[in-house]
């Protein structure tokens, strides 16, 4: 086991090594690579030095963590001896006012205003608008003989994170689509240069369309005597010790920060869902017994979702081999010691979710295995931080209930009504970013049951 020296460490450490790796190229580092494929970096690298190792990737010196014990660390050591640290170009796509870019007070408060909106109650209240929502797309897909999930599982879940940000404002989906789709590519680019032949330029040129368009919708909206309970309202609402709103930019960039967020890794992990599902028809088998004498038109509640252990076990095992999230990144505020070894002030600091999910206390992490999950072994409750496809601590993710029931609603209908198996032929590899996929979007043959 790593051992750790205290936070209350005397501040001399340089009689302590650095972690063992590699600078790679001249300011490049090992970005490129590390872009490439990010889980097999990191898996070569674990291999090579064990659970933490160096590296030089997007213009910092970086330290690599994976594990349970790494986790409990990390998460502990926020606005104490680290703080989010995202590359410049991330930054810019996501916007500098947003969420993930806020540190100590300013990101609790933020989370404060943002929190009630994914309560138990209101996950409760919305789970009928996402059954709706579902039971249109699912029929529509049932009308093609053949197809891509990862394109049409797009406009079912922006159109409930609308639902969840703007309410029943009215949204062009064939418009808003394509723009959040483009502006998520350039959330990870090597060469972030706002140039229209770039990948970050492309990006941020969508970014700034969104933007126009909500701009629109804030300003209907803004001198309304009472908001709609939605979060945009809450942003519209709340006012600081002198009696003022939030300035206008950071409600734009809230509120499309909160949009990537409602879509982005929620689609990815449905569509990622599906596909295991496809390659594992015993699991399959196994989840339709349990939807088995339910009706496709049958209400879901957050009650009889619960009654659905086996789906919720593939679901969390879902998110274990492939987070959406590879790495969550950090920046030592002060030099600290972890594992024998000195990171110095002001290196970026990144805990590799993957690396965590392929750790102890997984056995055969590499297999999809749901009965890991089950009362009986549970695999994930044996180190409260090894499961950490949300995140953990003060940073922990504010709609990670929300995203498991949504992807639990879908998944209970396309369960119980409809069929699919994969196209032959197509192009299954994994493409890591922004968030891992199948490369080719998962084609799959869709029809009801």
């Amino acid at each position: 086991m790593l051992t750790t020296l205290p936070d209350t460490v005397a501040e001399d450490l340089s009689h302590l090594p650095l972690p063992p790796g590699a600078e790679g190229l001249p300011l490049l580092g090992e970005t490129l690579a590390f872009l490439r494929a990010p889980g097999p970096f990191i898996d070569e690298r674990r291999r090579r030095h064990g659970d933490i190792f160096r590296s030089h990737i997007f213009g910092s010196p970086t330290v690599f963590l994976s594990g349970a014990e790494a986790s409990r660390w990390v998460f502990a050591g926020e606005n104490k001896f680290l703080h989010v640290r995202w590359g410049y170009g991330t930054r810019r796509v996501l916007g500098l006012q947003a969420i993930p870019q806020l540190t100590g007070e300013a990101h609790l408060a933020r989370r404060r205003l943002l929190a009630p909106h994914f309560t138990q109650a209101m996950v409760r209240d919305f789970v009928p608008r996402v059954q709706t929502i579902a039971t249109r797309h699912l029929e529509r897909w049932a009308e093609h003989p053949e197809v891509t999930v990862l394109s049409m599982a797009s406009t079912l879940v922006l159109e409930v994170a609308l639902g969840l940000i703007l309410g029943d404002t009215p949204v062009d989906l064939g418009r808003v689509v394509p723009l959040v789709e483009r502006w998520v590519k350039g959330l990870f680019s090597a060469v972030p240069w706002d140039v229209p032949f770039t990948v970050h330029g492309r990006s941020m040129a969508a970014r700034r369309e969104l933007r126009a368009l909500l701009v629109r919708v804030v300003a209907g909206r803004e001198h309304l005597a009472e908001q709609p309970r939605d979060i945009l309202g809450s942003l519209l609402s709340v006012r600081d010790e002198r009696g003022q709103p939030l300035p206008r930019e950071a409600v734009l960039d809230e509120t499309l920060v909160q949009l990537l967020a409602g879509h982005d890794t929620t689609l990815h992990s449905l569509t990622n869902l599906v596909w295991m599902l496809a390659e594992h028809p015993e699991v399959l088998q196994r989840c339709r017994e349990e939807q088995r004498g339910a009706s496709v038109d049958e209400p879901l509640t957050l009650e009889s979702l619960k009654e659905m252990p086996y789906l919720h076990q593939v679901i969390h095992e879902g998110l274990r081999c492939l987070p959406p999230v590879s790495a969550l990144p950090r920046v030592t505020t002060r030099d600290v010691a972890y594992g024998g070894y000195r990171i110095p002030q002001g290196w970026t600091l990144m805990l590799s979710v993957g690396g965590t999910h392929r750790a102890s206390p997984w056995t055969e992490p590499e297999r999809f295995d749901p009965e890991r999950m089950s009362p009986e072994r549970a695999e994930h409750r044996k180190h409260s931080n090894a499961l950490i496809p949300f995140g953990g601590g003060a940073r922990v993710c504010l709609g990670q209930h929300f995203a498991m029931t949504e992807m639990a609603v879908v998944l209970a209908l396309m369960l119980r009504g409809y069929r699919w198996e994969l196209v032959p032929g197509q192009d299954l590899s994994l493409a890591p970013l922004p968030f891992p996929h199948p490369r080719g979007g998962l084609r799959v043959r869709f029809s009801r049951a």
